[in-house]
């Protein structure tokens, strides 16, 4: 992955976006032919930025570059105005610090009460498994905070070249307004016929755009996207889970988007892919259709989705592993001198073919589909990729993002 370097970029703010929901305060800057992303971004400094854009107002932003030509908002000076410092190297570290430490603790806390709960009575166990619960969320929470701070020490040198370009004292000069863009004109919806079921092919602006989230119990966040386009209600169903990606749609974005032609009565059209002309990214969802018993959806698991799921299932197996194993131990004080070995080991193979249930059919799935002996679902997929110009699942020809 090539690292981040530090630079300056200067102009107006030819285009602001804010994606929705706002309260994640995730902002896009379009300057000139540059683009620049800003994360978590405090609001006082997007009603600055907001202004500066409305205003026509010259700005100097400081940035990081990162991987797939983005850019990494870390400051701003406008011609007229208050600056936006950048967090300082020192601060973030502090912070990633201070969650890691509290996160160590409960979990070291939670593990503690684990310990001293025992296995003498029902109610005990209950409190162990809970403890136990807690301890796992709390160190992955701290692990996380880890991860940040082991970022942040290996983009030092980035970072701090990003904090000396700072100066609020140098002002950008102002720079003359150029020539209004002209107003696009969306493309109407076009039912394609080729192959069944129809796919809905669509080019437009959002409008209405809104976001629910939910929560399954036992199961993964998920968000739900509702806009129009052309008239036309679609709702873009995504993985919020930890460590998922999120797209990033703002109001009026231009779209082109692949989506169920034939939705039921009243209900919205189902959004199989999007790719948001305005930043070029693109996005095809798979979650929605993860249960579907229908063979006419695009295939539930994503192809860069299916190593980090594998992964998961098999970090959550060995951990349930351990647990049994622990249990096991402190139940029966003479586990050693018995068959506690033997019993581990068979738990475990039993684990392990039990994620060998998970994997072995995608391995069979996409042998087949290689060899040229799709099924529907693959099918489907491919008619998708090939109507918004992105290559084949196997062979992408842009950047895509699996939600």
């Amino acid at each position: 992955m090539p690292q981040s370097a530090a630079r300056t970029i200067e102009g107006r703010i030819d285009q602001l976006r804010l994606a929705v929901p706002q309260h994640r305060k995730n902002v896009f800057l379009r300057i000139g032919a540059e683009t620049i992303w800003a994360i978590d971004l405090d609001p006082a400094h997007i009603s600055d930025l907001r202004a500066c854009h409305m205003n026509g107002i010259a700005v100097r932003v400081g940035v990081l570059e990162a991987g797939h030509g983005q850019n990494r908002f870390c400051w701003a000076v406008p011609a007229r105005g208050k600056p936006i410092p950048p967090i300082s190297y020192q601060t973030a570290q502090r912070r990633s610090g201070r969650e890691a430490a509290i996160g160590g603790a409960v979990g070291a806390a939670a593990l503690g009460a684990a310990w001293l709960a025992g296995l003498d009575t029902m109610a005990r166990m209950f409190l162990m498994v809970f403890a136990l619960v807690v301890a796992l969320i709390a160190l992955i929470l701290a692990g996380y905070a880890l991860f940040a701070l082991w970022h942040n020490r290996r983009e030092r040198p980035r970072i701090l070249a990003a904090e000396a370009l700072y100066d609020p004292a140098r002002r950008p000069a102002a720079t003359p307004a150029g020539p209004p863009s002209p107003p696009s004109r969306p493309e109407p919806a076009a039912l394609r016929d080729e192959g069944a079921p129809p796919i809905l092919h669509v080019r437009g602006r959002l409008d209405g755009i809104t976001h629910e989230s939910r929560h399954v119990h036992k199961g993964p966040s998920y968000g739900h996207y509702r806009f129009s386009v052309g008239g036309r209600n679609f709702m873009m169903t995504v993985d919020e889970s930890l460590g998922s990606w999120q797209p990033f749609l703002a109001q009026d974005d231009r779209v082109e988007m692949a989506a169920h032609a034939s939705p039921e009565p009243g209900q919205p059209h189902a959004v199989y892919a999007l790719r948001n002309l305005e930043d070029g990214r693109n996005y095809m969802c798979h979650l929605r259709f993860r249960s579907g018993l229908s063979g006419d959806t695009p295939i539930g698991v994503g192809m860069n989705q299916r190593g980090p799921m594998l992964k998961m299932i098999g970090a959550l197996m060995l951990t349930a592993w351990l647990i049994l194993v622990g249990i096991s131990w402190f139940s029966d004080g003479d586990a050693s001198a018995g068959n506690f070995p033997e019993v581990a080991t068979f738990i475990l193979a039993m684990f392990f073919l039990v994620w060998l249930g998970f994997a072995l059919p995608l391995l069979w799935l996409d042998t087949r589909w290689r060899m040229g002996r799709p099924t529907r679902r693959q099918r489907m997929t491919e008619r998708i990729y090939a109507m918004l110009d992105l290559g084949t699942p196997f062979a992408p020809t842009r950047r895509i993002e699996e939600v």
